[in-house]
């Protein structure tokens, strides 16, 4: 429709004022609330129709409609049943709550071998530690290494008479904890000294150390 259709616009107004018009002919009459033709015939029937509402007078029903409504419905059984049930579950969730406070939280691992891989003692670029029987490592990096693009740093536990066996790809920067499998925990359990070789991004593709960058003695921590 064009802006030029007066009557049909006049006619739009007023039931927009009224608030009669609804849906998508609302959403597409308000995109030509831009127009001041269309913004001054919308002010004209709100002028005109704010007057016409009836005065009504606020008036307080008694008690007993209320106590009547409830009886008929059952309402007071209904907010007995509702408090009833809300004290039940606040009941089991304090139980649950009080069993998780209750239930000894698990031991903090202490570190039992640390090593730092530096290219001097100036330098430290990884400090790895070893915790618990050989579960879990801390990693973090205190110097970010230069890594070109496309590489991955890789973490080596290097048994001895054994293959070297992947702790898993380092952190180029902040801290990492990691929990391994039990082939890392063997190797790791055989080791003196850990390795970090460059690779591939994702890590070694032969299983294998490609290029080895440093090594550094495990020791007690």
């Amino acid at each position: 429709m064009k802006l030029d259709n007066r009557e049909l616009l006049d006619r739009l107004a007023a039931e927009y004022a009224l608030g009669t018009l609804r849906g998508h002919a609302r959403r597409h009459f308000e995109r030509w609330l831009v127009s001041p033709q269309v913004q001054v015939m919308v002010n004209d029937w709100e002028q005109r129709l704010a007057g016409l509402e009836p005065a009504l007078q606020k008036i307080t029903p008694p008690a007993k409609v209320w106590q009547a409504i409830e009886s008929r419905l059952d309402l007071g059984r209904s907010r007995r049943s509702t408090v009833r049930w809300l004290a039940i579950a606040a009941t089991v969730l304090l139980a649950v709550i009080g069993l998780f406070t209750l239930q000894p939280s698990s031991p903090k691992l202490v570190a039992t071998q640390q090593a730092s891989i530096e290219a001097d003692p100036q330098t430290i670029y990884w400090h790895v530690e070893v915790l618990g029987d050989n579960q879990e490592l801390d990693l973090h990096v205190q110097n970010v290494h230069d890594l070109p693009p496309g590489k991955s740093h890789e973490l080596w536990a290097l048994p001895e008479g054994g293959a070297p066996v992947s702790l898993g790809l380092l952190p180029h920067t902040g801290d990492h904890h990691r929990v391994l499998n039990a082939a890392q925990r063997a190797a790791l359990a055989g080791s003196k000294q850990i390795a970090v070789s460059l690779e591939r991004e994702g890590g070694s593709p032969t299983g294998t150390p490609t290029e080895v960058l440093f090594a550094a003695p495990l020791s007690r921590a």
